[in-house]
């Protein structure tokens, strides 16, 4: 049943907990129970992503390390015509060659809520969304 109300599958819910105690271990061990400072320490704990990776880095240290890019902000910019990118990861590289440094911090809380509120993968709710810029506006 979990598995399901996550839309989860077993093997990865099992994955998920072994990435946890690993990386339980590791941050007892070699960083007294805190996380490391830096992004390529952060990079190295066993299941964290870049987008972890930054969103750790801003919350725990306040140093904004790059834009934390999820399904949501990889879809959502490739959509806008933003970036034209397969991948989240490149979608973070492309969207940081152009976009100026100051708003780094709020892309992912702010495409993150709007993929998941208004600009939905299925049914996207254009009637209540305010961007008339967007490609999918027009095509309705």
């Amino acid at each position: 049943m979990l598995s399901y109300m996550f839309n989860i599958s077993m093997r990865s819910f099992q994955n998920k907990v072994k990435y946890i105690k690993k990386t339980s271990e590791i941050l007892k061990n070699q960083y007294k129970c805190d996380i490391p400072n830096t992004i390529e320490d952060m990079l190295k704990l066993p299941g964290v992503g870049p987008k972890m990776a930054h969103i750790c880095m801003k919350i725990a240290w306040g140093e904004v390390t790059g834009i934390g890019v999820d399904t949501h902000v990889h879809r959502i910019a490739n959509m806008m015509g933003w970036v034209k990118t397969k991948t989240p990861e490149q979608t973070e590289k492309a969207l940081e060659s152009w976009l100026s440094f100051d708003p780094w911090n709020e892309v992912n809380h702010l495409l993150v809520g709007f993929g998941q509120q208004i600009c939905l993968p299925i049914n996207p709710q254009c009637s209540s969304c305010l961007n008339k810029i967007c490609p999918s506006s027009k095509a309705k």
